[in-house]
């Protein structure tokens, strides 16, 4: 398959996928932003694992997106460090302000 054949197998197949991921009236799945990119990575990818027909690639395109919003859902993990305050260790200083005299 020569490389103009393999963009516009690509750019058939991210159509479809995307087309039916988002349709008009659908609510919730991931970020376009975030999608289009990971979408087209992702079919390039499997391309290149031999898979070269339309509705195939199409087909995994839709599953990655699904899957995308899976992970979504899922808890972050992360170690925040713990924050306390204690009013016994605090320490406050005032700083005199300048007064100002308004005339009209």
């Amino acid at each position: 398959m020569s490389p103009p054949d393999r963009i516009d197998l690509l750019v058939r197949a991210f159509k479809a996928a995307w087309e039916y991921y988002f349709q008009p009236g659908r609510n919730g799945g991931v970020l376009e932003c975030l999608a289009r990119p990971a979408l087209a990575e992702f079919l390039v990818g499997k391309l290149r694992e031999g898979i070269d027909d339309e509705p195939s690639l199409a087909a995994a395109g839709l599953e990655f997106l699904f899957s995308l919003e899976d992970t979504q859902d899922e808890p972050i993990d992360v170690d925040f460090p713990s924050w306390g305050l204690h009013l016994e260790n605090a320490v406050a200083r005032f700083v005199p302000v300048g007064h100002v005299r308004l005339t009209f």
